[in-house]
């Protein structure tokens, strides 16, 4: 895989702990990792995509790429054929939940679900 390293990394402290922007590529360790990275870091954090993108595993070299675009989405390709897409606010973790659940937080107890509720009172 490929690691886009932000500017001021000293070359002759490089590892596997050097900071990146952007790792990208096939991982296959042995038989139980077989995947294809796909992790940006954001705010000091490493996102990795939700989904699980395949990687080839036989012998022959393949050509893999990264596609982001301006409108946030992206695409994976493996020798030129599409393998993964979508919207990188759904498949990684870039924003906050859009609500909190907070446990103390709960309906009355007189609450009603129904979507209509008939008036007593009203008269027609």
């Amino acid at each position: 895989y490929i690691k886009l390293l932000p500017p001021g990394f000293e070359a002759a402290k490089f590892g596997g702990d050097t900071p990146y922007s952007l790792m990208f590529g096939p991982d296959v360790c042995g038989t139980s990792t077989r995947k294809t990275h796909a992790i940006f870091t954001y705010k000091g954090e490493n996102l990795l995509t939700k989904k699980s993108i395949r990687c080839e595993t036989d012998q022959l070299s393949h050509r893999y790429t990264l596609i982001v675009r301006a409108d946030n989405t992206y695409e994976v390709k493996i020798d030129g054929k599409k393998v993964e897409s979508g919207s990188l606010y759904d498949d990684f973790d870039f924003l906050e939940p859009k609500t909190i659940k907070d446990p103390e937080q709960s309906k009355p107890a007189d609450w009603v679900d129904a979507a209509k509720i008939a008036d007593p009172e009203a008269s027609k």
